[in-house]
């Protein structure tokens, strides 16, 4: 029978059992798609995120100054990642936080001290009150008429509503006006403040009326006189008035004092204008209120929203502060006490919160740090810094020279511990001058007439203020009594005073006296250890090449940093151990060197040996800028993916596997095999019937996963001929090792049952690979994918990587490595499973040959090294007749045919059964002719089938 006859008989008989059993077939076919339908599942709930290019925010260093140098611990404490470049990336421009409220202040605060020095306000109203004053003693008198505006109705007021004869309403007119205290001491004064009785001031102090007579009548009148008729003449009489009028009208007594009294007065005017445009224009403050009010109402609300009013605050970022970038290269360093704390020290036990040696504030402070996971986490990386000692060795002349400028950035800090003392002795000046101050009387006199009114309101035309603001603002009337949401100078005052009182107490936490001295490297290591205990240990310098006496410092000094191993990188680590797309952002893990003080410190040090060798005492502020990423495709799904790739196709084809393992064997447990052997099949064409029916299935299905891989978006990029090529490999390799796995068992069942589990285990080996991939090269990689479950999990991987990029497999790719010096590629993964498959397959060959099982005939361990089984034994005819070599006893007996060529020829077969020792064939010798069929006859136990 021809191979190819054989061949298409084998493959008939292997479809017809596949037909019969379409169940079993169609879970063939469908247990893969139903295992990546969840992968689909999970695609679709994590679908890929494009990340555009990535600013990060500059680092200032301590000698950049205080200022940014805080808000940079503060504002990149999350590492924010911007869509467009920041403001420290633009040429000349090296701060990122100048449109933030408490910059925008301390730059309004600056301008203010800065003309306040330019300012001629104090000295304007010097010249305005002597101006008043000769101008007051050069006159005969001052008239009321002369303050009162043309057409006024003050006079027909007098008339109908007091009963005041004409006459005395001329002499009221008339009267005598001391200008200088109406100007300088009248603010504040109300007609019915104008009663002695009730112990307010006398009328005669601000005029003078020639009647005595009447100007009794008059102090009777208002003493008497309801208060709401007398706030309605009041307000008449303001509408009336007009301060500037007898100062800029041409009057001929002394000329030359009025027009004193008018360029001093003018002179006040503008200067006070130009002084309220300037403040007019600063709305930091007003933005600096909003947001602690936005606090203050709000301090219950969630974390996002008072970070965001924090970061308005401090940094000016938008909404949000920048974007954060996930990381995953969290989960790399086994190591949480850095991010969580350590919860094996003192500070977790009961009592040890409380120290004695700072304040109640402090002790409050902290306490209500660690009762919120996220500040504990905070106050756990912050408290080194601000509350951790700088150990220096060794103690000498010459490091003394260095750390005395080393301690000059920290005593820079003290002016905000110091500001609650400067506070206390300015506070109570600057509330009289506010309240009771003559010139801030001026002022409020001047805002409330309408003539100067006018001319204030055309000086502050360009902003968004007004006359009736500022008067409002500067009102004496307390809070309580303003309208709500009106606020006056009181409320700035009081907040300002707040602010004060808590950046001082707060100060008070803050260990200004870092710098501690030992004796050598060894003591400075054991009094780290104390100190971390509580994490008050920030770091400690050593200067290996001073001598212990030095007094000079050398042109070249090196030092060392020693920092607690949580708190910087570990020196250990060359790279990330799982490569992710997008940059280093990560705030805790990625910028250990920066949230941990390391470069901060080092600046510092830096900047003190500068300025110790060379004696000049200017710095040189130094920013540290992370560089830009491009925009990426971020996929959390491939990541994870790329591990599991390779277990998902184990699950998917587990069910293959008991399949072509359990039909294999049950041929071979059935006799089937042994009995198509008999007949005359040969061994390899019987393997190659049982791959070409185990592979059509499995390409089908391949093929199908494929296509979902490629519908479902979890491949998006790859090429699909690549990734079929890639798994049909895998699909031969998974065929030969179940051809291996099969010369193990002679019962289908057991095979199906235990193959199973063993292809599974065959998997793990690539967990162990993934686990030290630092510390495998391309040999072991190449050898440990001798496991064809190892190679499929690499190429996984690999594919997964590309994808990450964006690029996907491709064929250009083929024999390229997605990580850097790397010489394994999915080309060589593909080879090694052909490889995996050429070995499976002889040891298939050679374990079936030793090991045939309960039915087959065994060879020789060495068999292979034997002529015969290559080439084969030559037949010799025999010369001696079976006739003469049979039993002599036996008379019936069949000649020989002479002329029929001989097929099998058995001589002297001879069968014990061990067991039982029993004789079942006995010195049988036996010819089998072509053309010819054989058969036994006999009894049972005559041992036909063990001849067989």
């Amino acid at each position: 029978m021809s191979v190819s006859t054989q061949l298409g008989l084998l493959l008939w008989k292997n479809f017809t059992s596949r037909r019969r059993q379409t169940l079993q077939l169609l879970v063939e076919i469908v247990w893969p798609l139903f295992i990546f339908f969840i992968l689909i599942a999970v695609r679709v709930n994590y679908p890929p995120y494009e990340q555009h290019e990535c600013h990060f925010p500059n680092k200032a260093m301590p000698s950049a100054g205080t200022l940014p140098w805080l808000q940079g611990i503060l504002c990149n404490a999350n590492n924010p990642c911007f869509r467009s470049p920041t403001p420290g990336e633009s040429p000349g421009v090296v701060g990122n936080f100048n449109d933030s409220i408490i910059s925008r202040l301390f730059s309004d605060a600056k301008k203010i001290l800065l003309y306040s020095q330019n300012d001629r306000n104090l000295e304007g109203f010097k010249d305005l009150a002597h101006a008043l004053k000769e101008l007051q003693e050069s006159r005969s008198g001052f008239k009321l008429k002369h303050f009162l505006r043309d057409n006024e109705m003050m006079s027909d007021f007098l008339l109908r509503n007091a009963s005041i004869s004409e006459e005395n309403v001329l002499l009221i007119r008339d009267a005598d006006v001391n200008l200088e205290k109406v100007l300088l001491k009248g603010y504040g004064v109300h007609l019915q403040d104008l009663c002695p009785g009730r112990g307010g001031r006398r009328l005669q102090d601000f005029v003078t009326l020639a009647d005595p007579r009447l100007a009794a009548g008059l102090q009777e009148v208002i003493c008497s006189a309801p208060i709401g008729w007398l706030d309605a003449a009041e307000k008449l009489f303001l509408d009336n008035l007009d301060f500037l009028k007898p100062v800029q009208m041409s009057v001929r007594t002394d000329p030359e004092a009025i027009q004193l009294v008018a360029r001093a007065t003018n002179k006040l005017l503008d200067s006070m204008g130009g002084l309220a445009v300037e403040l007019a224009g600063m709305k930091s403050w007003l933005d600096l209120r909003t947001e602690l009010l936005f606090l203050q109402v709000n301090a219950s609300s969630s974390p996002s929203a008072l970070y965001q009013a924090v970061s308005r605050i401090v940094c000016g970022h938008p909404e949000g502060g920048g974007l954060q970038i996930k990381s995953l290269n969290w989960y790399e360093d086994s190591n949480y006490k850095a991010l969580f704390g350590s919860h094996n020290s003192s500070e977790d036990q009961e009592g040890a919160h409380y120290d004695n040696s700072s304040t109640p504030y402090c002790n409050s402070l902290v306490q209500s740090l660690d009762s919120n996971p996220m500040s504990r986490m905070i106050w756990t990386a912050l408290k080194p810094l601000l509350m951790g000692k700088i150990l220096y060795t060794p103690d000498t002349p010459a490091t003394q020279r260095v750390i005395h400028e080393v301690n000059r950035t920290f005593q820079e800090l003290g002016v905000f511990r110091d500001l609650g003392g400067m506070w206390e002795e300015m506070r109570p000046k600057v509330w009289r001058f506010m309240e009771d101050g003559e010139q801030m009387d001026v002022i409020r006199t001047l805002l409330k007439n309408n003539a100067t009114a006018r001319l204030f309101h055309a000086q502050l035309s360009g902003t968004d203020w007004t006359v009736s603001d500022v008067s409002d603002f500067l009102s004496k009337q307390a809070s309580d009594l303003r309208p709500p949401g009106e606020v006056t100078w009181r409320n700035v005052f009081n907040e300002t005073d707040e602010a004060i009182r808590s950046i001082s107490r707060f100060m008070e936490c803050v260990n200004l006296d870092k710098l501690e001295p030992v004796s050598t490297e060894e003591q400075l290591v054991d009094r780290s250890m104390v100190l971390l205990e509580d994490r008050r240990f920030w770091a400690g310098i050593v200067f290996p090449d001073l001598e212990p006496n030095a007094t000079e410092l050398p042109d070249s000094i090196s030092y060392k940093i020693r920092m607690d191993i949580d708190n910087v990188e570990r020196t250990n680590k060359i790279k990330d151990a799982y490569w992710d797309p997008g940059p280093r952002a990560d705030p805790f893990e990625d910028m250990r060197y920066i949230w941990g003080g390391f470069t901060y410190l080092q600046d510092v040090i830096e900047q003190a040996i500068v300025r110790t060798l060379t004696g000049t005492k200017e710095k040189t502020g130094v920013y540290i800028q992370q560089m830009p990423y491009p925009c990426y495709v971020d996929d959390i799904f491939l990541r994870v993916m790329s591990r599991s790739m390779p277990l998902f196709m184990t699950l998917a084809w587990m069910y293959s596997v008991a399949i072509i393992l359990k039909s294999i064997v049950y041929e071979k447990e059935a006799r089937l095999k042994e009995t198509m052997r008999i007949m005359g099949l040969n061994n390899g064409i019987l393997w190659f019937s049982w791959f070409l029916s185990s592979l059509v299935p499995l390409l089908v299905s391949a093929g199908l996963l494929v296509l979902q891989l490629k519908m479902g978006d979890l491949l998006p990029y790859s090429d699909p001929g690549v990734v079929f090529l890639f798994m049909g490999s895998f699909a031969v390799v998974t065929i030969m090792q179940c051809f291996l796995l099969s010369t193990a068992f002679n019962r289908a069942n057991l095979a199906a049952a235990c193959g199973g589990i063993i292809y599974f285990t065959l998997y793990l080996p690539y967990v162990l690979c993934v686990a030290w991939q630092d510390y495998i090269g391309y040999g072991a990689k190449v050898f440990a994918s001798l496991l064809s479950p190892v190679a499929f999990g690499f190429g996984c991987e690999y594919f997964s990587l590309f994808e990450e990029q964006g690029v996907g497999i491709q064929w250009s790719n083929l024999v390229s490595s997605p990580l850097e010096e790397d010489d394994y590629s999915l080309r060589t993964a593909i080879i090694m499973m052909y490889v995996d498959s050429f070995l499976y397959g002889l040891l298939t060959w050679y374990i079936e040959a030793v090991f045939p099982g309960q039915y087959g005939i065994p060879r020789p361990w060495f068999f292979l090294f034997t002529k015969s089984y290559w080439w084969g034994e030559p037949y010799v005819r025999s010369k001696v007749h079976l006739s003469q070599k049979a039993n002599p006893e036996v008379v019936c007996m069949e000649e020989e045919p002479a002329h029929l060529e001989p097929g099998v020829y058995v001589e002297n077969l001879v069968k014990v059964y061990t067991h039982g020792k029993k004789l079942a064939v006995d010195g049988l010798t036996l010819g089998f002719y072509e053309g010819q069929i054989t058969s036994f006859l006999g009894h049972n136990g005559a041992g036909k089938t063990t001849t067989m």
